[in-house]
C-alpha cells in the first residue's frame, strides 16, 4: 500500500461533515436483508494499513466510540502488533479465542482529486488606475484578485461488517472525504459517522 493510500485510509471524520475546508459524505449505508439480529456486542475493529502512525488512531478511535455505545471493542493492533507477522487465519483465531461476534473492516477503495475554481467576482473592484499615472491617488483599494483554483485529495473509504460465524458481509459503508490526512478531529468524525450509521441499523446496542 502506497503513501497516498495510507494517508487517504485515515480517514477521518470522518468521514462525514467535517469542515467547510475538509467536507466529507457517506454515499452508501447498506444493510444485509438477511441479518436479523442480534446486536453485536463484541467487536475486532481492523484498519487494512501496515503504517502504525495510522492504523493505531483509527483503530483506537473506532473502538473507543464503540465502547461507548456498550460494545466490547478490541482494535487489531492490540492484538497483533506487527500486520506483516499475522494474517486473516491468525485473525480469526484470536477473535474466536476472544469471543468476537463481528470483525469491523477499512480500506481504501480509489484515491483521486478534486478541483475548486474562485473567481473573482465581476466588477467587484475597479481594474486599474483612472489616469494612467502610478500616483497612490489612484490606487484601488484592495483592488481586483486573480481567480484561484485548489486541488484536493479526495479519497474513497470503505467499511465493511463481518458476521464472527458465517464471515459474511452484514453491512458496508462507503465515504468520500476531501483532504483525508488523519487529523485528530477527521478520525473522530470518521469513527461517529460509522458509529451512529451501525446503530441506526441496531447493528450495535
Amino acid at each position: 500500500m502506497n503513501r497516498l493510500t495510507v494517508r487517504a485510509l485515515i480517514l477521518t471524520a470522518a468521514l462525514l461533515t467535517l469542515s467547510c475546508a475538509s467536507p466529507m459524505r457517506m454515499t452508501d449505508n447498506w444493510k444485509s436483508s438477511t441479518y436479523k439480529g442480534p446486536s453485536y456486542k463484541k467487536v475486532m475493529v481492523v484498519a487494512m494499513t501496515r503504517h502504525a502512525e495510522l492504523r493505531k488512531p483509527i483503530e483506537g478511535e473506532l473502538a473507543r466510540q464503540l465502547r461507548s455505545r456498550g460494545v466490547e471493542a478490541t482494535a487489531c493492533h492490540e492484538v497483533i502488533p506487527d500486520p506483516d507477522k499475522g494474517s486473516r487465519e491468525e485473525l480469526l483465531r484470536l477473535g474466536r479465542e476472544r469471543g468476537i461476534e463481528a470483525y469491523l473492516v477499512m480500506q481504501v477503495l480509489k484515491l483521486g482529486s478534486r478541483v475548486q475554481s474562485y473567481p473573482t467576482p465581476h466588477g467587484a473592484y475597479p481594474s486599474g488606475p483612472a489616469t494612467g499615472t502610478d500616483s497612490m491617488v489612484n490606487l484601488s483599494w484592495f483592488g481586483a484578485d486573480p481567480g484561484m483554483v485548489k486541488r484536493s485529495e479526495v479519497a474513497t473509504l470503505d467499511s465493511r461488517l463481518y458476521d464472527g460465524k458465517s464471515l459474511d458481509i452484514v453491512w458496508r459503508s462507503t465515504v468520500d472525504a476531501v483532504d483525508p490526512y488523519g487529523s485528530d478531529e477527521q478520525i473522530s468524525r470518521f469513527a461517529g459517522m460509522n458509529v451512529k450509521a451501525l446503530r441506526d441499523h441496531r447493528l450495535i446496542p
